[in-house]
């Protein structure tokens, strides 16, 4: 009836280590672990069962092992959602414009318990990006990155992995379209003005701890979104 224990080998105990960092959301989508030798000396192991550790982590979609051995953290909802949406989104102004609905749904949540959950590493990291975002603006830069990476530490200071990997995902959809987007809307001033106008207003609301103002203030801002996007499509 019983069988014999197995001792766990080094490297599924490395995975397994990995893997915790990435479900408790330590470690987030795009994230780059150390290197190979800062590991191996951190867990005290050789590299061998390390590699092991690491390629089984790969092979099971949690990381990218990139040139140079750069490891990356990929998102957990991986390809299978990612590579289809693209190819239905791309030039698609309805699906676009679908795909900012699902956004109100769950960034609505997010900014609301993101106002609640927030602590201070939280507040820092949203107002340096949002300062990014402020210096694109003024050069007359498009500012997707900012923008992408301001709503992603929204999703992160919810404190709910899966939502932080979902976020990714749509955000690496949506790059292309809303570069699109930006350099037909930034012809008007007012437009970057208003935008950042309501980041701002996003970011005070969470910072304050306040969720109403927090799922106002980006329903506000992804409305807008939509209008001029489907201005600029007729």
């Amino acid at each position: 009836m019983l069988t014999r224990i197995q001792p766990k080998r080094f490297s599924d105990e490395i995975a397994e280590q990995i893997l915790g960092l990435i479900k408790k959301g330590k470690l987030k989508p795009g994230d780059t672990l150390p290197s190979e030798r800062e590991m191996a000396s951190s867990l005290g192991v050789s590299p061998p069962p390390l590699r092991e550790g690491l390629k089984k982590l790969e092979t099971l979609g949690f990381i990218e092992i990139q040139p140079r051995r750069k490891i990356v953290v990929k998102s957990i909802t991986g390809k299978s959602m990612q590579d289809p949406l693209a190819q239905a989104i791309e030039g698609d102004i309805d699906m676009v414009v679908q795909l900012l609905e699902v956004r109100k749904i769950l960034e609505s949540w997010a900014a609301s318990r993101a106002a609640q959950r927030a602590d201070k590493a939280h507040i820092m990291h949203l107002q340096e990006v949002f300062e990014e975002l402020e210096k694109d603006f003024e050069t007359d830069t498009l500012g997707v990155d900012a923008d992408a990476r301001f709503h992603l530490a929204i999703y992160e200071a919810t404190g709910n992995t899966i939502l932080c990997h979902i976020g990714f995902t749509i955000f690496d959809i949506l790059w292309q379209s809303q570069k699109l987007t930006r350099e037909t809307m930034f012809k008007e001033q007012e437009n970057k003005r208003r935008l950042l106008e309501q980041h701002q207003a996003i970011f005070q609301a969470i910072k304050d701890g306040n969720p109403r103002k927090a799922r106002s203030a980006i329903l506000s801002h992804l409305n807008f979104a939509k209008k001029k996007i489907l201005e600029l499509a007729s």
